[in-house]
């Protein structure tokens, strides 16, 4: 699943590439993907809208439109939210529909990674631009789900309203964390993962992040010290930092806007490194399952306490 990193760097992306663009049509293969409102509803609503802003919520990626209608301007905005989930990721291109028996092929016309890397090709949605482009929504296993929404309506949105605090918001401290984590004795990896503690960060950058902090992921969460829990903040925010730059990670499936890969896998130093040597002192890299996710560890540099 796409986390922060990867999150970002699309949005980031389709800030510089299609803010200011008018979607003036929209076609889908999997209808089940638009959660709200109904399929009619999206298509009567959504072309003519402007695309004003685009953001990242968490792992979700909120898209400001202004629709095109005589309603007063508060009563034109509209958000759409589109959480990636397992598989799913944004691109811009140009491709064409043709029309096989009762399935619909999609054709990438657009050269390079977009039409040539497998992981591109699984085309869900495609988003038509006032200008010719057009931005693609591929997923693999078809999890990803888009919301539209009037935007008076966002801070009520399940998908929103019970999210935590960012991995970089200045409210996640160490009095912070270290209140839920004493109040908790399960491991601390799984509750890294919560979203509703703290939003952003997924399984690759919870390995990634005890691993720096040289914390075990099966320590218990409530006999972690303050110091501890700092040192768990400051690793998260300096490997999502480094990722960033690197813009992301792509060991699997996830492509950025122009479907070219991430490089932070070339550098990792646990997540899904089973079996190889640790990066700082060689010990073989192990991976053992905590609530039905597999986490990676170097049992040398992260010992249990």
């Amino acid at each position: 699943m796409p986390e922060l990193p990867e999150v970002q760097t699309i949005v980031d992306d389709l800030k510089k590439r299609v803010v200011g663009k008018t979607i003036v049509d929209f076609w889908t293969d999997t209808p089940k993907i638009i959660k709200k409102p109904s399929l009619k509803e999206f298509r009567k609503k959504l072309p003519g809208s402007l695309i004003v802003d685009v953001q990242r919520i968490g792992k979700n990626i909120v898209f400001t439109l202004k629709l095109k209608t005589k309603k007063s301007s508060s009563d034109s905005n509209m958000i759409m939210l589109v959480h990636q989930k397992m598989t799913g990721h944004f691109l811009i291109g140009n491709w064409d529909l043709k029309k096989v028996g009762r399935k619909t092929i999609v054709i990438p016309k657009t050269k390079g990674p977009i039409s040539s890397d497998k992981y591109n090709s699984y085309i869900r949605m495609i988003f038509y631009f006032d200008n010719g482009t057009q931005m693609a929504l591929s997923d693999l296993r078809k999890f990803a789900k888009v919301i539209l929404i009037p935007q008076k309506d966002a801070d009520n949105l399940k998908d929103l309203k019970d999210l935590g605090p960012d991995v970089f918001s200045k409210k996640i401290d160490s009095d912070y964390l270290y209140s839920i984590f004493q109040k908790r004795k399960k491991a601390v990896k799984p509750i890294l993962l919560e979203q509703q503690v703290v939003s952003g960060i997924g399984n690759i950058y919870g390995d990634e992040s005890l691993f720096i902090a040289g914390i075990n992921p099966l320590t218990k969460s409530n006999i972690l010290s303050k110091k501890e829990t700092a040192k768990i903040i400051n690793s998260a925010r300096k490997v999502i930092k480094k990722s960033l730059k690197l813009r992301g990670i792509s060991s699997s499936d996830y492509r950025d806007t122009y479907g070219e890969k991430g490089g932070y896998d070339k550098v990792r130093f646990v997540y899904d490194r089973e079996g190889l040597p640790c990066r700082i002192c060689q010990t073989e890299i192990k991976r053992v399952k905590i609530g039905q996710r597999s986490s990676y560890f170097c049992s040398h540099c992260q010992k249990l306490k």
